[in-house]
């Protein structure tokens, strides 16, 4: 929930942090302040590193402090600025240039972040989550080419990654090719998370015979999705409190022969883990949408639709895997609501929406977007997940093009049936380029609501057109900027075919392999054989 320090600050009142601490110097202040902090004692925390910065205004830790309080809770104007102002206050700390960096991509402002991750990787070249932040935010960038993506990512794992295999012992699993295989999945994300929408068909539908599966488990976060999975698998490991060496002997331990990161390069994952080779094979799946750069990741699950074989394999490191339909499977949540009827009959206007976060939308959406709404001047624009910060970048750029404030409706991050909720007043939802949409997508043909995307040359761009292809929608698939106006439009004015489709899509999913669990089920087993059997007739090294 988001948190306005002020406010907060003038209802608890200041004398209640002075009478709990009592006069103190700016170091013991700091070591209380961040007690609470750790403690995520906010409100006490920044009394505390406000009482440090009366005494010494310009300590550069309790300004960046600050800015860590106000990120935690999503207030993004406070973090800005306490962010900045401890890098007046010490320019060359790796740490504050990042941190900014991350406040920014939040809001959507990412060419201004990569610039603030490549200084703090200039100040320390070997500050990880700088160089994590960086790959992230260039596979957001239209204007990053593949190959320096690739390059990024490949220089990140040179100097954090590869040099752990030299530790690497061999590997001594029973070379059976035809054996029941241990295959294990490791992720922070087994929770209500975009991430299980995707899995728990390969976990409920795994052949118990041939295949014996557990889950490393290492985030913090266990509620109930996390305690369904735990029933699905026959091996549960809680690994968030182990150090990577510490994980990656426990899995070495446990004998598995398939490791399957399902994190890549996004927040809270674990690669180092898989630097140093616990398993003889290593997949990458799922959640990322790029190569992880290492030369200890063997494989990476896609398919044909995502990576046209013979077009992409020069931007990954790992061997690509392409399952024979859909490199997607989606379980939709039980809770989530019956289609709703069609808004444009009730409202007699078409609403648009984008469901995705502020950093997908570029100024070349921006601009697409405003065409469309110009096309049809009573349409609306529905956005989510765009923080305050982020929200007069978008209103200027569409403002520019001619389209009114009134006719835009922004949202914060919401609750997640609230945020179902807001598809009963959607018509037509518009995917976003380069960096495509998966779960958001998915959620809104579920609900009866269709997609119009813009497929690319590179994995990010085509997982709408992966998604819709397998569901024979390739008529909302874009090749271009002109399409992707014209086929928006075009539905938009078309109210029978937009009331029929509606109708039906959840049926059309239904009978897709997009939901045939079983069916990708065996696809993902049948390639962890081929590519076990692939190593079994290996001669060990």
């Amino acid at each position: 929930m988001k948190m306005l320090f002020k406010s907060l600050l003038r209802n608890i009142g200041r004398g209640s942090a002075k009478t709990a601490v009592p006069a103190s110097t700016p170091a013991q202040l700091m070591a209380e302040a961040r007690t609470r902090f750790e403690a995520n004692d906010l409100v006490r925390a920044q009394l505390l590193f406000e009482e440090v910065l009366e005494l010494e205004p310009e300590h550069a830790d309790a300004l960046h402090f600050l800015g860590l309080t106000g990120q935690r809770v999503r207030d993004l104007g406070f973090a800005m600025e306490y962010f900045e102002r401890s890098i007046e206050a010490r320019p060359k700390d790796a740490v504050f240039h990042n941190n900014l960096g991350s406040v920014l991509v939040q809001a959507g402002r990412t060419e201004e972040a990569a610039v603030l991750f490549r200084k703090a990787l200039a100040i320390d070249p070997n500050l990880n989550i700088a160089h994590i932040n960086l790959i992230f935010v260039m596979v957001l960038l239209e204007s990053a080419r593949p190959e320096d993506v690739y390059a990024e990512h490949v220089a990140w794992a040179k100097i954090h990654a590869d040099p752990l295999l030299a530790k690497v012992k061999v590997h001594d699993n029973s070379r059976d090719p035809e054996r029941r295989l241990r295959i294990a999945y490791l992720s922070a994300d087994f929770r209500q998370h975009a991430l299980t929408y995707f899995i728990e068909p390969a976990l409920a539908q795994r052949d118990r015979l041939a295949f014996e599966v557990l889950c490393y488990h290492s985030g913090t976060i266990v509620d109930d999705v996390t305690r369904r999975l735990t029933g699905l698998v026959d091996g549960w490991r809680e690994i968030v409190d182990l150090d990577d060496d510490q994980a990656a002997e426990l899995i070495r331990a446990d004998g598995i022969d398939i490791l399957v990161d399902l994190s890549g390069h996004l927040r809270d994952n674990r690669l180092q883990i898989f630097a140093r080779k616990p398993a003889p094979i290593q997949v990458t799946y799922l959640a990322y949408p790029n190569t992880t750069g290492m030369s200890a990741m063997d494989y990476r699950i896609t398919d044909a639709i995502c990576d046209p074989p013979g077009a992409t394999e020069r931007y990954y490191r790992e061997t690509l895997i392409r399952l024979p339909r859909c490199m997607w499977c989606y379980r939709p949540h039980e809770d989530m609501p019956a289609v709703s009827p069609s808004p444009m009959q009730a409202t007699g206007r078409v609403t648009f929406a984008s469901m995705n976060g502020a950093n997908k939308v570029t100024e070349r959406m921006l601009a697409l977007w405003a065409r469309i709404l110009g096309a049809l001047p009573d349409s609306r624009i529905v956005l989510t997940t765009v923080p305050e910060q982020g929200r007069e970048r978008i209103r200027t750029a569409l403002a520019k093009a001619g389209v009114n404030e009134a006719r835009i409706s922004m949202h914060d991050r919401l609750p997640t049936r609230e945020f179902w909720a807001l598809y009963a007043g959607i018509d037509v939802l518009l995917d976003t380029f380069p960096m495509n949409g998966g779960t958001t997508t998915c959620e809104a043909l579920w609900l009866g609501v269709p997609v119009v995307t813009r497929s690319g040359d590179i994995f990010q761009s085509r997982a709408g057109l992966s998604i819709l292809g397998s569901m024979e929608l390739g008529e909302l698939v874009a090749g271009s900027d002109e399409d992707y106006v014209r086929i928006a439009v075009e539905l938009a004015r078309d109210k029978a075919r937009l009331t029929a489709m509606r109708n039906g899509l959840r049926e059309r999913m239904r009978a897709s392999p997009l939901t045939d669990a079983q069916g990708y089920a065996r696809a993902l087993e049948t390639a962890y054989r081929g590519i076990w059997r692939n190593w079994c007739g290996r001669l060990p090294q």
